[in-house]
């Protein structure tokens, strides 16, 4: 791509951005920044908040005419900077690639929208429908600031008809996901004295024979019902805990399962599931039962699944504009990841896609960075796909 003064501008925008430390907590900084910038550009700016020092920050474009409402959407926060290697926020540029904490998660797909909006209006904006630029905090721990952003376009009476979350996919466009549930799984047994050889009552023995059936009959189970995109749902034992006393039977054992959940999958069934499967194998006189984990991060709401048809106009105006960007289709299927597109779409109503620039691996490593040349022609493929969804499809 030939480099010109307008690509150096939004080569340094990224810069900068990357540059404003925003750990989550702390995203006052840099969301005053993008309020100015949108003022700057001339959008009518909305502000919400997420918590303290979390600002949601909304940029509005309108078109003289009514038509569709698009929502570009980008999370200002960032991983902690503990681990990272050399300065997190020096946003040095070295072989095409621009290192920092949140170049790739996800100010890269931040700075590419902006950068978008900015193209669009520089060419007299939107003639039709609605655009709205939504910079949220918070997406690393509880995702308020997207739930805050659904909130205050329904206060508006806006009912957006797409959206694209810019994580970065490698420009690959993300129209499924699965959701993500932690589970307490607890047998209950009796405690004893271990002088007799009689472990029947003891709940980590058991815990052991429920964690084999799980990995076997669970997993054959979940073979069966396969997701054409999605595949299968899967789990991961990630915490035990159980006994008190070497010397004494332990009377509970409870283990905490991340597990990956499929659309249209209720939580109480899923859940049953799990306690049928560990009640064929535990002795008849322990317990076992199986509910939501009280380290869930969104108390009482799931992060759920999430599937948008290839039929859905938001799909097709982005795999237009990166065909036409790149010469090439794109890769249309699922993200490995959750992201805040689930709440825009389940919350929200908002059928959204994942699509940015950079490659989720390079995500809160020691050494993160993007590619710079997939950030360019995510700018032109946001701007394109805008013009041609709120214009042409």
């Amino acid at each position: 791509m030939i480099e010109n003064e307008s690509t150096n501008s939004e080569i340094s925008f990224l810069r900068h951005l990357v540059g404003i430390p925003s750990v989550t907590g702390n995203e006052k900084r840099i969301a005053e920044f993008l309020e100015d910038e949108m003022r700057k550009m001339g959008m009518e700016v909305v502000l919400g908040t997420a918590g303290e020092n979390q600002p949601v920050v909304l940029g509005i474009l309108r078109g003289e005419e009514k038509g569709p409402v698009l929502v570009l959407n980008g999370h200002m926060d960032t991983h902690p900077v503990e681990n990272y290697q050399g300065n997190p926020y020096l946003a040095e540029i070295a072989d095409g690639k621009l290192f920092g904490r949140g170049s790739v998660d996800m100010k890269g797909g931040v700075a590419a929208m902006v950068c978008s909006v900015r193209r669009i209006i520089s060419r007299g904006g939107i003639r039709k429908g609605v655009l709205v630029l939504a910079a949220v905090p918070d997406e690393e721990l509880l995702s308020r600031g997207t739930s805050g952003m659904v909130q205050i376009l329904e206060e508006m009476g806006i009912q957006a008809d797409g959206g694209i979350v810019g994580e970065p996919t490698k420009l690959k466009i993300g129209s499924s996901m699965r959701g993500v549930t932690h589970i307490d799984l607890t047998v209950t047994g009796y405690p004893k004295h271990t002088s007799g050889e009689n472990h029947k009552g003891n709940a980590i023995v058991q815990m052991g024979r429920v964690l084999e059936a799980l990995e076997g009959e669970l997993t054959d189970r979940y073979r069966k019902r396969e997701h054409p995109v999605l595949g299968t749902p899967i789990f991961n034992v990630g915490l035990i805990q159980g006994g008190e006393k070497p010397n004494v039977a332990a009377k509970h054992c409870c283990v905490t399962l991340l597990r990956r959940d499929m659309p249209g999958e209720d939580l109480e069934q899923v859940m049953e599931e799990i306690e049928d499967v560990a009640k064929t194998v535990i002795d008849e006189t322990c317990q076992v039962k199986a509910s939501e984990s009280r380290i869930q991060k969104r108390p009482g709401k799931r992060r759920l699944p999430m599937e948008v048809g290839s039929e859905a106009k938001i799909v097709r105006a982005l795999s237009d504009a990166a065909k036409s960007v790149t010469g090439e289709d794109p890769d249309v299927g699922m993200v490995p990841f959750w992201c805040d597109a689930s709440i825009m779409t389940n919350e929200g109503r908002i059928p959204t896609v994942v699509f940015g620039p950079g490659d989720i691996a390079c995500a809160h490593s020691p050494k993160e960075w993007i590619d710079l040349e997939q950030y360019k022609k995510a700018i032109a493929i946001y701007e394109q796909t805008a013009w041609r969804f709120l214009h042409e499809i």
